[in-house]
């Protein structure tokens, strides 16, 4: 038990030397986005998040579609995430989002009660990983900022970004553009256990 404690410790200790936002790239394949159109999809608007407008998004097993997800998608980000915490970790959800003219998130976190519970402390150690595949028409006034609070942020996603913040953190984005913005969404525990 006391190793697992050190681990942990460790783990929180590492996290704080991580930058908030931590930005990346990985290069997009172009069958990667043709791919993601075919899967099922629901409105946004009949989402019961923060997100709304003229847009789809995916369920929250997106990895779990080996008909669409390229396996080297899935081991790239996992790969990033690993490296840049040291650590293995445990994929919570993901999901894309394809948002159109209209669309986007307001102002939330990607935390749950389990992860708020004081006494577990999952909220230390989750983190949201956003992975941009197109950006869309970003000469309109909404061109999609991505907007991080507590301290006031805005990025401007360029393709193949990837972003990766505590699932604490609040953000927003409204994207306005003619063209498709496209993003896959990983929600993530670092576990404290080096790689």
């Amino acid at each position: 038990a006391k190793a697992n404690i050190a681990n942990i410790k460790q783990s929180v200790n590492n996290m704080e030397l991580i930058p908030n936002p931590l930005i990346l790239h990985r290069s997009v394949e172009p069958e990667l986005v043709a791919n993601l159109y075919d899967i099922n999809t629901r409105e946004l608007d009949k989402t019961t998040d923060e997100r709304f407008g003229n847009g789809k998004t995916s369920d929250w097993n997106l990895f779990d579609n080996n008909l669409f997800i390229m396996d080297k998608v899935v081991d790239d980000l996992i790969a990033l995430i690993k490296k840049a915490f040291n650590s293995d970790i445990f994929i919570q959800e993901s999901f894309f989002n394809i948002l159109s003219a209209g669309s986007g998130s307001n102002p939330h976190t990607h935390l749950t009660a389990l992860d708020k519970n004081i006494g577990l402390n999952l909220a230390s150690q989750k983190h949201v990983l956003q992975y941009y595949l197109r950006v869309g028409d970003q000469s309109c006034s909404e061109p999609g900022i991505y907007k991080l609070y507590e301290p006031n942020e805005e990025i401007l996603p360029s393709e193949g970004m990837v972003i990766i913040i505590p699932a604490g953190r609040r953000h927003s984005a409204v994207y306005g553009g003619k063209t498709d913005r496209v993003m896959i969404g990983i929600d993530f525990y670092s576990l404290g256990i080096e790689v």
